[in-house]
């Protein structure tokens, strides 16, 4: 009968090491991209909460409070007791967030709210827009 070759568990062991020390050589490498799309998902995730607001507000006249929570880093979105909340990611820091509200016929009070990007070094002021509701992104270095 002929024996059949397999790994040994040492071999397994070190196979094993091998792996962990690619990984923690490669794997910071691949956190900038991370942080970038968790960015990129916050941004998305705003502008869809944003949206479910304003067609709350035009088509069921329901009135959404937005407002940011510094001690959990989230910014809720209260549509008439159904909340949602939104992470902000630890790359963004919240300079200038003041509470507002889309009333019922979809109007809000223009603002400027402020974040830094830690990541990209720069920061975004996001413009609310007079009566339509609306809000403009800027990108601008330091």
């Amino acid at each position: 009968m002929r024996s059949m070759r397999a790994f040994t568990s040492i071999e397994m062991i070190v196979v094993l090491g091998m792996v962990v020390v690619i990984y923690c050589l490669l794997g910071p490498s691949f956190n900038p991209s991370r942080q970038a799309i968790v960015e990129q998902e916050f941004w998305h995730g705003m502008r869809q909460e944003w949206r479910a607001a304003q067609v709350a507000a035009q088509v069921h006249h329901q009135t959404t409070v937005i407002d940011y929570h510094p001690a959990s880093q989230q910014i809720e979105f209260d549509r008439t007791g159904k909340i949602t909340r939104l992470a902000i990611p630890s790359t963004l820091k919240v300079d200038r967030f003041g509470r507002f509200v889309i009333d019922d016929s979809g109007y809000t009070a223009p603002q400027t709210m402020r974040f830094t990007s830690r990541r990209e070094h720069c920061f975004y002021l996001m413009k609310i827009q007079l009566a339509w509701g609306g809000y403009r992104l800027e990108k601008l270095s330091d």
